[in-house]
């Protein structure tokens, strides 16, 4: 019975994540630029080695990492993600097996605009923990921050489908949440200005509209998050865990330091 129960949730889950979900994830360019930027952030914590992309969705974010300098695995709830992923080289087990790994044998974890969707994200982050090689980097991007202006004021965020989510979590409690589970938090950035969807005239405009009663989808301040955590290891990986950005990031720019 309760193996029936499991079934039953899973396949609902599946069924919210059909081919009409991922239609705006297709021959989006703004998307897949931006996609390039979060890439390239990540390679400069790491030139190359092996990544785990949890809610992988396409593949079209791991599918920039090159071969051979990056061996490319996902996670995805989805039977029609899971086939096109794997179509683009990147290995997925099934669902039931996702996090079915050796422990410490992935040198990069990502979470992209997934962590909403876990209906368990706390046993997830944990398992992920301890599938990271010490050295290794957990990276939350394109993540909702429900400590933002916008969710304060409204209780949800333009993007964000409420039938499809579970924890909507803050930039406070990640980093609680990530510390307590023994990662070093190095980074939280909130890319607004420098994403392609930013707007800042009629953002504003929106957001007084919204005030006012008229909702319309718009980009603002900290609606999204990044998050670095590193996982402590060798003297030679913790020379490095501060991050990219150590010397340059501020309030100011959209980062916020974390003292250490």
């Amino acid at each position: 019975m309760i193996f029936s129960q499991k079934v039953s949730w899973e396949e609902r889950l599946k069924a919210l994540y059909d081919s009409s979900y991922f239609l705006a994830y297709r021959n989006d360019p703004k998307r897949e630029a931006w996609y390039r930027a979060e890439r390239d952030r990540i390679v400069s914590l790491k030139k190359e080695g092996r990544i785990l992309d949890v809610g992988c969705g396409l593949g079209k974010f791991l599918e920039l990492f090159p071969v051979p300098l990056w061996d490319k695995y996902g996670v995805d709830i989805s039977d029609v993600a899971v086939q096109e992923a794997r179509s683009k080289g990147i290995r997925i087990k099934s669902y039931d097996q996702a996090y079915d790994y050796p422990e410490e044998c992935f040198d990069v974890i990502v979470f992209r605009g997934s962590l909403q969707h876990l209906d368990t994200p706390f046993s997830v982050i944990k398992r992920c923990i301890a599938l990271l090689k010490p050295g290794g980097w957990m990276v939350f991007l394109s993540t909702p921050n429900s400590n933002s202006l916008c969710y304060k004021l409204f209780g949800t965020l333009p993007f964000l489908d409420s039938h499809l989510n579970f924890l909507i979590p803050s930039d406070t409690m990640l980093r609680d949440v990530l510390t307590n589970f023994g990662l070093r938090v190095t980074e939280i950035r909130y890319p607004y200005l420098e994403t392609p969807y930013a707007r800042p005239v009629r953002d504003h405009l929106c957001f007084v509209l919204r005030c006012l009663g008229i909702s319309l989808p718009f980009a603002f301040w900290r609606n999204i998050m990044e998050v670095y955590a590193f996982k402590p290891g060798s003297l030679a990986a913790q020379s490095s865990e501060r991050g990219p950005w150590a010397a340059k990031t501020s309030i100011a720019d959209g980062a916020e330091r974390i003292s250490m």
